[in-house]
């Protein structure tokens, strides 16, 4: 739904981010008995454990927490919580690492197309083509490099996807599945069904509704801005946002537009504007089975696709000969050593201080 896409536009970005940069490859995390190549400053770094005979340092697993600990909206962390993000940490390096020795195996290659696809997408998250490679300039990233990372993940999730294999879905966990759930997932509540689009600036927002304005159809005013736009519906095929989120939040200042009229540009976000056309009032109904009956299908064997990807993770997770170098660093230490330690700081503050 629309107001999913506005709500979780920030999140996605990072996201991609997170897949190509923090979940990362091995290299990143490995050292050969030399310092890595990561974070600067963390002095005393050591190894910490050992994967397939090779180092992973103690900056990395740190660096590595902060980052989780950024994604999931964490702070003010207990030293409890951060033993265990470290030994998560650690766990998603090995598994990474066993993939990418997997996908090597296989001999998977994955085509230049979908890498290329893979950049476009990530400079499609920036303004501008120019912001999009200060960024990289001044993350010190090549494009060479990026486009490797990408690929080595691709080749991973291709790894991931192909463990699952088939899987079928009977009528029956179909039906007792539909039973269960629709309420949460079946039932459509009182709302509309809208035109939108999203643009990186209100100029193009504004240009795009006074075509509309003027009389245009819904392909003519985004002629020309459908390369440019972050989002929109095609013609003929409008989203579904219901009244609660008309009445509440980002979309509360068109609730009053009539029905058939553009709405004024709404500032979703920076460098994030979106035009809402209201089509049609739309009363609550609850799917059939026989309506949902694919969704429901799709739904059960992501599941159990999912299912099969942690059970082969887990197997990997076995054979990845993960030795523990520095005990310590992945246990709770006693209070009075802590306190005697820091004179006061708690960890989760030098968790902080030696991840910048």
């Amino acid at each position: 739904m629309i107001m999913q896409a506005l709500r979780t536009r920030t999140r996605a970005i990072m996201i991609v981010v997170v897949i190509v940069f923090v979940a990362s490859i091995f290299g990143m995390y490995i050292t050969r008995g030399s310092r890595p190549s990561g974070p600067q400053g963390v002095e005393g770094d050591f190894p910490v454990a050992s994967i397939g005979g090779e180092q992973v340092m103690a900056s990395h697993i740190v660096m590595g927490v902060r980052n989780y600990a950024q994604q999931t909206g964490q702070s003010d962390l207990s030293v409890e919580s951060i033993v265990s993000m470290r030994k998560q940490v650690l766990n998603s390096i090995a598994m990474q690492h066993m993939l990418q020795l997997e996908a090597k195996r296989q001999k998977i290659e994955v085509p230049k197309e979908e890498i290329d696809a893979a950049v476009k997408r990530i400079e499609g998250q920036f303004p501008t083509k120019e912001a999009f490679q200060q960024y990289m300039d001044n993350s010190g990233i090549k494009m060479k490099d990026l486009q490797e990372q990408i690929r080595v993940q691709l080749a991973q999730r291709m790894v991931l996807d192909a463990s699952a294999g088939n899987v079928e879905v009977t009528d029956e966990e179909a039906l007792e599945f539909y039973e269960e759930t629709k309420d949460l997932f079946f039932r459509q509540p009182e709302g509309y069904s809208v035109m939108f689009a999203r643009f990186k600036t209100r100029e193009e927002a504004e240009a795009v509704k006074k075509a509309l304005d003027d009389g245009k159809n819904w392909d003519e005013a985004m002629e020309g801005y459908k390369e440019s736009a972050i989002d929109y519906t095609l013609s003929g095929e409008p989203a579904f946002v219901t009244l609660r989120d008309l009445e509440e939040g980002l979309l509360k200042p068109i609730a009053d537009t009539p029905i058939g009229k553009v709405s004024e540009p709404i500032a979703v976000a920076d460098n994030d504007f979106a035009l809402v056309i209201k089509l049609e009032k739309k009363e609550e109904t609850i799917a059939t089975f026989d309506e949902a009956n694919a969704e429901i299908r799709n739904m059960i064997a992501q599941q159990k696709r999912h299912g099969v990807q942690n059970e082969y993770l887990e197997g990997l997770l076995q054979q990845a000969n993960i030795k523990i170098l520095a005990p310590e660093f992945f246990e709770v230490p006693p209070q009075e050593e802590v306190e005697g330690e820091t004179g006061g700081e708690t960890e989760a503050q030098q968790e902080e201080e030696a991840s910048e």
